[in-house]
């Protein structure tokens, strides 16, 4: 992607995904507006779903020992949280977050060092 709009730029592009600051609420209110037009209704259902990717290290912000479900055990990893309007079989993701754990918010050097907002 980035040979291909920013070629010869990779630091410029990488810049703008990793460090670009934005208001997402606008994006997400109409993601959920087109999400309830295509699947919403009474027999739609919201699924809360978690996903674990298990990680090495200790400065990827997030990453600390947890619950693994895939790996049915504690593991040093990264867990995501989505939010997902099904209706029959089609789904349609509303919302993704990274799930930070308290051995992260309790450190505000931590934080600080890894860039995460306070």
């Amino acid at each position: 992607m980035a040979a291909r709009l920013a070629p010869g730029d990779y630091d410029q592009l990488h810049h703008f995904i990793a460090d670009g600051v934005w208001d997402a609420a606008p994006l997400e209110s109409d993601l959920l507006i087109q999400a309830d037009r295509l699947v919403g209704g009474k027999d739609a259902v919201p699924v809360i779903n978690d996903t674990a990717i298990p990680m090495k290290g200790d400065r990827s912000v997030g990453v600390a020992p947890q619950h693994v479900s895939s790996l049915g055990k504690m593991a040093n990893c990264q867990t995501l949280v989505s939010l997902t309007l099904a209706r029959g079989e089609v789904p349609v993701m509303v919302a993704l977050r990274l799930f930070v754990p308290g051995s992260w918010t309790s450190n505000p050097v931590r934080l600080k060092r890894a860039g995460v907002p306070v």
